[in-house]
């Protein structure tokens, strides 16, 4: 390569990132970075960090306890430290330190003066360099560094001295002052740059720049930290994007960066760093030095090989077995750099190809020996009308990065993450074996059958990487593959996809419980094992996905429960355009399993709001109402409060989606039990009290909506107390009404269905209209005829058997019995009597509840409307009895 870069420090195994590490190696590797210092931190990544350097060539491992760890270190922390050292003999020590900033300073720092002594003093000892973390304690280090104690003849000193250190430290991401560099170099030490420079200010960062050696420069991106700032180039994307800030490359741009500006601006803080963003911090530094960046990586490149004794010569040996054209360019990428690769034409070997945008220089000769569809298309085109007809290649810049690499004899490293787009590409250039021994294809899928498929975590990771591509890979069948055999395993074990929301009861949930226990042999394995979330898929993914589960009967209240998982995901994310979140709620409600009671209510009625609030299809509307309306008795009165979305209307709630879901209810509720149909009808009068205070509801609508209500409660024997109530509240609500409409707003109430205690209250109710008391007294009088009537009949029926048995035992008397019938009738004179002077009272409570209105005789006016409702023979009333009330 023409220019090659060494990152001094990074922590490639951050759980930030290390699911991406194969991509983010493999990107950094082809724009020149072909070494990794990757640091570890704690006792719980080291194992991690000598996997890295076993699988990957171009890692090298260090294993260090960083000091905001110490307090998690056990016991045994040391023996096991230098346990790792003495089988991974090629290891650093790293990243160890001192820390008295925000962070460390909730840390005991003479503990972290201990442990960080104890691994300097295991560093010399193995004679390794050592990687060293320092905030705001670089007076500390410096002491500790210094000479040892026995050889200065002191007596005392605040700390044990360690130094020198002939292996070398690196002071990573170095920001200390200028007037430090001198001292600290004369005890060994080396000064590695991160983005974290571009924090300090210009001037100060130059001046302590041009204090350090050019035999003790280094450079490190410190990923998943110290982003750089934009304005040096470009930079990439841990998810596989590259980010160009406008208007700003990286060679025009070194001096406009202000003081203090550390990150791009359009990019959020938290965004993880990249190892091949170390082209912005050479950029960067070699501007406030003043000398080429070709100068500055030739020469932080040979500090940083000398300095862990690594004389590249895998990699040396690895570029003689090329021809010498394929030495100066492998894999060339111009996306970044445009002002270094444009002027090197491609020699007469090479071809350009372009993949989304990005050119690419390759050797045509070791391409056509592993790609019969290269071969086939150079013996019957020129060379340069490959880029071309290879126009359209099914793979994104990372991918065929991969295989060109792969073609000019790299190994391959395969991952989950890669795998499918590798099978993709392998595919459309026909890399079979038939072509070429030991080809890609095979390779690939191979990986994919033995290391994916049989795992269903693995399987959703291969599926997530392959969703910015999911239309190159389609036609592969891969994704249909990976399908299927999610699809089993959920058939096999349905708690993959997460515990039910609503479970209904039954006798057989214990053995329904056993038949779904996770895998002995997993648990065995893997304690910890947790399933992937299926949310993570892209709706491209996820809806072909859960609609085969709902073919195959997977059962519905964990798909359910995987449905919802993603709503609240995709939809809730306020991250999603709108556009998207409406598709996710759509295509959530078709696949939403038929069966009644899977989801409680609650949260229908939550995608309901989120559907109207979207914008959603009136079909994806319709179908949350028919799921609510099959369990409506079990909502409560503010599921059904739903913003109405026409605004003309001045209406607060929706009642018309209220009527549907109502109507719904009715036509799906089939149970003889009428439990339900009374929990509707309570329901309803209580949505109805609670519109009712709203001041803005209109009559017509409150009309509307109480005879909804009064329509919920037919077929029960409820009484109509809740109308009444509901009433009451909005006549007090809307004291401004005239007589007239508080007469249309009581027209819907049924005084027939009022309980007494009701009608008592409404007869001294000074808020409804007179014609309602007279209805509601008149009511109370039929009533209260009906019951003397009632008592009367009793009465005679009893008198009438006690005289037949008395005509039974004494035989039959004429006389006797024509006193006896008398006497009743007498009785039945006086009851009369009683109900005429009770329907008297009657009058006079209400003619002085008239007077209190200013009005009069609006008893005779109101009897000369309604008829005389009396039977009583004494009545003066001449008008005729209307039939009906």
């Amino acid at each position: 390569m023409t220019m090659k870069l060494f990152d001094a420090h990074c922590h490639l195994q951050d759980p930030r990132i290390l699911n991406k590490t194969p991509q983010l190696i493999a990107t950094a590797l082809v724009t020149g970075v072909v070494r990794f210092a990757v640091n570890g931190v704690s006792e719980k990544d080291w194992n991690l960090v000598k996997e890295m350097g076993e699988s990957y060539q171009s890692v090298i491992p260090c294993f260090g306890l960083h000091p905001w760890f110490i307090e998690e270190r056990t016991p045994n922390w040391f023996s096991t430290l230098k346990e790792f050292f003495q089988i991974t003999p090629s290891a650093a020590v790293g990243e160890v330190g001192l820390d008295k900033g925000s962070h460390g300073k909730k840390i005991d720092f003479n503990d972290q003066v201990e442990v960080f002594q104890r691994q300097l003093e295991l560093a010399k000892e193995l004679n390794r360099p050592v990687s060293v973390h320092c905030v705001r304690a670089f007076g500390d280090l410096l002491e500790i560094m210094k000479v040892n104690i026995s050889d200065r003849n002191q007596v005392l000193m605040p700390v044990r001295s360690t130094g020198p250190f002939p292996a070398g430290v690196i002071l990573h991401s170095f920001l200390g002052s200028a007037e430090m560099v001198p001292e600290f170099a004369n005890l060994g030490a080396y000064f590695s740059f991160s983005g974290f420079l571009m924090s300090m200010k210009k001037e100060k960062a130059t001046k302590m720049l041009k204090a350090v050696s050019s035999d003790r420069i280094l450079l490190e991106t410190d990923a998943p930290d110290a982003l750089p700032n934009g304005k040096f180039g470009s930079l990439f994307l841990v998810d596989g994007d590259i980010f160009h800030p406008e208007g700003e490359n990286s060679s025009s741009n070194a001096d406009s960066l202000h003081d203090g500006d550390s990150h791009p601006s359009a990019l959020p803080r938290e965004t993880p760093n990249h190892p091949a963003n170390i082209h912005n911090v050479l950029s960067y530094v070699a501007s406030l030095l003043d000398i080429s960046k070709q100068e500055l990586a030739e020469l932080s490149y040979a500090n940083a090989v000398r300095l862990f004794s690594y004389e590249d010569q895998n990699f040396q040996q690895q570029l003689l077995l090329l021809p010498l054209s394929r030495k100066e360019t492998l894999v060339k990428s111009v996306t970044r750099w445009p002002e270094e690769t444009l002027s090197n034409s491609p020699s007469p070997s090479e071809v350009e190809l372009h993949v989304h945008g990005m050119p690419f220089s390759v050797d045509k000769d070791l391409l056509s020996a592993r790609s019969a569809k290269i071969a086939a298309l150079l013996k019957e085109n020129p060379p340069e009308k490959l880029a071309f007809l290879l126009r359209d290649i099914p793979a994104d810049p990372e991918t065929f990065a991969l295989v060109a690499r792969f073609c000019h004899g790299y190994e391959l490293i395969l991952s989950t993450e890669n795998v499918i787009p590798l099978i993709s590409l392998a595919y459309y250039l026909e890399m079979t074996e038939s072509h070429s021994d030991n080809n890609l294809l095979d390779k690939t899928v191979a990986f994919f059958e033995d290391r994916v498929l049989p795992s269903w975590n693995e399987t959703i990771k291969a599926l997530r990487s392959a969703s910015n591509t999911i239309q190159q890979v389609m036609h592969s069948g891969l994704v249909d593959a990976c399908l299927e055999s999610l699809v089993y395993k959920a058939s096999a074990d349905p708690r993959l996809l997460g515990e039910p929301i609503q479970v209904s009861t039954c006798s057989g949930d214990s053995e329904e419980e056993e038949a779904y226990k996770p895998n002995a042999r997993r648990k065995l394995l893997s304690p910890d094992w947790k399933s992937e979330d299926l949310t993570t898929l892209s709706l491209q993914l996820y809806d072909p996905l859960i609609h085969a589960m709902n073919q195959h009967g997977v059962q519905p209240e964990y798909v359910a429960a995987s449905l919802c998982q993603y709503v609240k995901k995709w939809a809730n994310s306020g991250e999603n355009e709108s556009i998207y979140k409406r598709e996710v709620i759509e295509a959530v409600e078709r696949l939403l399993p038929p069966e009644k009671g899977i989801l409680p209510c609650k949260l229908l009625f939550e995608m309901l709001r989120f559907a109207i609030c979207v914008e959603c299809s009136n079909d994806c509307r319709s179908g949350f109402e028919i799921r609510i309306g099959k369990q409506l008795d079990q909502a409560e009165v503010k599921d059904l409060l739903i913003p109405s979305q026409d605004y003309s209307k001045e209406i607060q709630y929706d009642i018309e989606c209220v009527r549907r879901i109502l109507k719904h209810f009715y036509a799906n509720y089939c149970s003889t039990d009428v439990s339900g149909i009374i929990s509707v009808a309570e329901l309803i009068e209580e949505f109805l009290m609670e519109v009712a205070s709203d001041i803005d509801l209109r009559i017509d609508t409150f009309v509307s909506l109480a005879e909804m209500s009064m329509a919920a409660s037919l077929g029960t024997h409820r009484n109509s107390d809740g109308i009444y109530r509901a009433i009451d509240i909005y006549l007090d609500k809307h004291r401004y009404l005239t007589e007239v409409e508080r007469e249309e707003v009581c027209r819907v109430l049924d005084c027939q269905k009022m309980s007494p205690e009701a009608c008592e209250h409404a007869a001294k109710n000074e808020r409804f209209p007179v014609r309602f008391v007279v209805q509601v007294l008149f009511v109370a009088q039929l009533q209260l005829r009906d019951s003397i009537t009632k008592e009367v009949q009793v009465f005679d029926d009893k008198l009438r058997r006690e005289v037949v048995e008395d005509e039974v035992k004494k035989g039959f008397d004429e006389e006797e019995v024509r006193v006896e019938m008398e006497k009743m009738s007498i009785k039945v004179m006086e009851l009369e009597r009683e109900c005429c002077i009770m329907r008297e009272e009657i009058e006079d409570s209400c003619t002085h509840q008239k007077s209190k209105r200013g009005k009069a005789s609006m008893w005779r006016k109101m009897k000369r409307k309604l008829g005389c409702a009396s039977s009583t023979h004494d009545c003066n009333c001449q008008v005729k009895r209307k039939k009906k009330f």
